[in-house]
Parts: structure tokens; sequence; C-alpha cells
């Protein structure tokens, strides 16, 4: 009835794992868990070798990295049962009827997103900081928030998905390392007239990154953004609408040229700042693109 397919590198998932695993028997339903660690170092896969001798978890350690699209179409090609449950390896399940949620929705929809949440306490490790608050502002969004745009506010760390939809629309593989594969696979379900269904069923966002991690994979987002943007796609997220609407009104030159002389004070209070600013991280992304696009 239900695919569990968890995308692993470098997190401990087996608290995770071990929680869905009761939920799944709790409910009597028949259940696969697939656990594809994507060349993880030797620690983490110590950590997790454990889940191989797990009741309906099938623990694979591959020998190279794919990246986060292709390890989920593999993962998606592999499973056996109807519905898939993409969850990504930072999750922690704070429902007890978390799957018990989603399979009440197996029916009515072809694809549902569950959200997540961030801790609700400001961690006390400063370099965590600014992921923690930029994701708590922009992307644990509740249920009616993430409706009234459900494409552009999906994300791939917590959705069921039918197969057969899985099969006629993967992720597309060109987009390397992190950023934009989630929206990108939106687009081309709304292309496919896919919808998108919210609900309240979030998972915890466990997996908080150091500043100057957190910004170094942002700018890796951005370019990968203006790859796409270049081929006609996410035209309508919001860093491209931002540069166009800068670039119609003529004053995208003036704004990059304050951003670069902001820059190094800009980027210093990120980086090292209890309460980094979350316009001026919003400035630099927009000066990243500004950077790539112009290339």
């Amino acid at each position: 009835m239900l695919s569990i397919l968890i995308p692993v590198y470098n997190q401990n998932v087996v608290e995770l794992v071990k929680s869905l695993q009761t939920q799944c028997e709790t409910l009597d339903i028949q259940f696969q868990i697939l656990v594809f660690d994507d060349k993880s170092n030797e620690e983490t896969r110590e950590e997790n070798k454990s889940l191989s001798h797990e009741f309906g978890v099938n623990y694979v350690e591959l020998s190279e990295n794919l990246g986060r699209a292709r390890i989920r179409n593999r993962l998606g090609r592999m499973a056996q049962f109807k519905n898939l449950l993409f969850l990504d390896g930072d999750s922690k399940i704070i429902r007890d009827d978390f799957i018990a949620k989603y399979l009440e929705k197996e029916d009515q929809t072809f694809l549902a997103y569950g959200g997540r949440e961030y801790q609700k306490e400001k961690p006390k490790d400063q370099k965590l900081i600014l992921h923690w608050k930029y994701g708590s502002k922009r992307e644990a969004l509740d249920v009616k928030k993430r409706r009234i745009d459900p494409y552009l506010n999906f994300q791939s760390n917590n959705f069921m998905v039918k197969a057969h939809v899985f099969k006629n629309l993967q992720f597309d593989e060109k987009v390397k390392g992190y950023g934009y594969e989630d929206l990108l696979y939106a687009e081309k379900l709304k292309e496919l007239n896919v919808a998108v269904s919210h609900i309240d069923n979030p998972v915890l966002h466990n997996g908080l990154e150091p500043a100057d991690q957190f910004i170094s994979k942002t700018k890796n987002a951005v370019k990968n953004l203006v790859e796409l943007n270049k081929e006609g796609y996410l035209q309508n997220v919001r860093l491209t609408k931002a540069y166009n609407k800068l670039k119609r009104y003529s004053v995208h030159k003036f704004v990059i040229r304050y951003c670069l002389a902001k820059e190094g004070s800009m980027l210093k209070g990120l980086l090292g700042s209890s309460s980094p600013s979350i316009r001026n991280f919003n400035l630099l992304k927009l000066l990243e693109y500004s950077r790539t696009i112009d290339i």
C-alpha cells in the first residue's frame, strides 16, 4: 500500500525510520521503507547500518553520489506500492497519526504535500540561527498560506504521490546540487494539470546548517535558478520576479551597486550575528542572481 522513500546524505535516520515503521505496523498496512545512502561518510553509514535488520526496511549504500534529483528518481523506480511517500533524511516525525493522515488522502488526490516546521526556540549555536530564522519565516508556512499558491509553495521534503504519476514525471536530473529541483517539479506538475494538495501534516526539519554552509548552498541554488530561467522555467519564483521588476523600472543597476558596496558588511552580519537580517540575506541572493545572469 505504501512505499516510504528516504534519501540520506550524512544523516542518522535510525530514529526517523523506526518511528515510521511503528506507525505502519500499528495501522497494519503493507509497507516498505527504502533508505538509500548517497555515499555518506563512514561514520554516518555505521550509524545507519542497523536498519538492514529492521522489518520492512531496505537499506542500500550507493557506490556513488547521485545528488538530490537522481537519488529520488532511483528510489521511485524501486518502489513497489501505489503510494510513494518521499521524506528527507533530516526529518523528524512529530505526529502520531502522520502516516494515517496521508492515507486518508490516498483516494482524494494524486499528490499531497504535508509541510515542514522548524523548532520554536532559537538555536543556542549562533552559527545555526540564519538557517533557522530563514526557514521559520519562509519555509514553515501553515497550510492556509501554502494553499494560496500551491505550486510555488511545494517542497520535496515531505510529500506523497501516486506511483503512476511519478513514473510519468520524475525529477529533472539536469539540476545539479542543491536548489530549485522541487519548484521545477511543481511547475511541470502544473503543466500536466496535476493538482498539488496541501494538507496539515508537517515534519520537523531537523538538519540546521551553519551559516557559511547555508549561504554556499544558497549560491548554488541561485546558479541553478539562473540556468532554469534561461530555459524558460521558473519565471514566477520570488527572486526572478524581484530582479525582473527592478530591471523593468531601470533601477536594478542602482540596487546591485548598493549590494556590492554593502556586501562585506552584510555577509559579516549573516555569519556572526545572533540576529541575522533576512533582508540582507535576500539582497545577497539578488546580488548573486545578478552576477550569474549577467555572465
